[in-house]
């Protein structure tokens, strides 16, 4: 069961995490290959606030415009994102929002929130490493192993992540019962 709001105020939801997306990914701390954002704090934050059904349609307008050639990635936007590195984070963020919402569902503690949230931490990095070890193979033509695609794409930028789901859930606790996913048990 997902929200049950009203379809203005769910349309209203969207474009609001459409637009944390878009603002999340122009706080970044440039560190290459995967630059340092807020986005997964946003990634993590929403579907607890919103419901999966809201968070996963916001990220997929945001990854539909980035595409489209609105420069709101980390690292610009257009057709040719398909082609970065990192764009596997991207596509991470969309999945992550499902086991973080079907997760948060019934938490009520920091313990179960950041549980939640380090399930969708998994997908995006999952997601990510894979991308990035499959990109510098085969489209960028340089050779990478899969260890040093795991040490650039997770453990150099995991610790930044966990901090911030640490924020995120030290936020829901204190939402509680008035965040409006929660709000609708």
């Amino acid at each position: 069961m997902d929200l049950k709001i009203d379809k203005n105020s769910q349309v209203a939801y969207v474009g609001m995490v459409t637009a944390l997306m878009v603002v999340s990914a122009l706080v970044r701390i440039p560190i290459p290959p995967v630059p340092i954002t807020l986005q997964s704090f946003i990634v993590l934050l929403v579907p607890m606030v919103f419901g999966a059904r809201v968070a996963f349609n916001g990220v997929f307008i945001y990854i539909i415009l980035g595409l489209m050639g609105l420069p709101i990635f980390a690292h610009g936007g257009g057709p040719a994102y398909l082609l970065n590195p990192t764009f596997g984070y991207v596509i991470g963020f969309l999945f992550a929002v499902i086991p973080v919402g079907y997760f948060s569902r019934k938490a009520d503690t920091l313990i179960r929130y950041f549980f939640s949230g380090l399930m969708g931490l998994l997908v995006i990095y999952i997601c990510g490493v894979f991308y990035l070890f499959l990109n510098i193979n085969f489209i960028q033509d340089k050779s990478i192993t899969i260890f040093n695609a795991i040490k650039i794409g997770f453990l150099l930028p995991i610790f930044f992540d966990l901090i911030k789901l640490t924020g995120v859930s030290m936020v829901m606790v204190k939402l509680g019962k008035r965040s409006i996913y929660q709000g609708s048990k």
